[in-house]
């Protein structure tokens, strides 16, 4: 995978087409917006829709995992789509969960989707902290830098008269937004409100291709 250099917080972070963001100088992947067991939680309200979400995006996890041999894992907001989105893990995945947070530290910051499930291996926080970068689900009112998920943002790109809309890694001066991990997740646009006004003029996008990501 190629990866995309991003500056923020004065410090050097790589974003990868797999939609995870990588502290190279402290070895640590950060994710968002997984919303493991969507499928099964649309099932319940009669919308049906493939049950493989979970397993393809543990499969992409896992694999990122292996690749960086990280310190840490931040997940920074919903893993996990509602109360029921455990039921959609199979053994093999408490397993790895389990096989890898012997390595990889954990830190799961709860999102307004994350119930109050437990996972074994997982270190679940409101927020965290590390040097002058705070790590959160939705952004706060506050001088420091933040990372960031929950609005899954994505981009309209226009070329030869045909319009697509990107998942986006978007920055300002103090607040990076990740698009999500997840494989069953939408985005709302980075041209729309709240996004809009959140992020401002001075905003950077990273549209998210195949097999890079891209910098506007």
């Amino acid at each position: 995978m190629s990866s995309q250099l991003i500056e923020f917080a004065n410090e050097k972070f790589y974003a990868y087409p797999n939609c995870a963001l990588y502290w190279k100088r402290l070895n640590i992947i950060i994710v968002a917006d997984l919303h493991l067991g969507k499928s099964i939680s649309f099932a319940k309200q009669k919308q049906f829709l493939p049950p493989y979400d979970t397993m393809e995006t543990l499969e992409k996890l896992f694999k990122c995992i292996n690749k960086f041999e990280p310190s840490k894992l931040i997940i920074v907001g919903d893993l996990l789509h509602d109360i029921f989105s455990i039921q959609s893990f199979q053994k093999r995945d408490h397993e790895n969960f389990n096989k890898y947070s012997k390595k990889t530290e954990f830190i799961w910051v709860k999102g307004n989707h994350d119930s109050d499930v437990h996972i074994r291996g997982f270190n679940k926080v409101l927020d965290y902290e590390i040097d002058e970068i705070i790590f959160n689900h939705i952004p706060i009112e506050t001088s420091n830098f933040q990372i960031c998920g929950h609005y899954h943002p994505k981009r309209k790109i226009s070329h030869r008269g045909k319009s697509i809309y990107k998942s986006s890694f978007v920055h300002n001066d103090n607040l990076l937004i990740l698009p999500s991990f997840g494989t069953l997740t939408g985005g709302m646009s980075i041209d729309k409100e709240p996004l809009k006004q959140l992020l401002g003029k001075n905003t950077k996008v990273f549209p998210v291709g195949n097999e890079r990501v891209y910098k506007l």
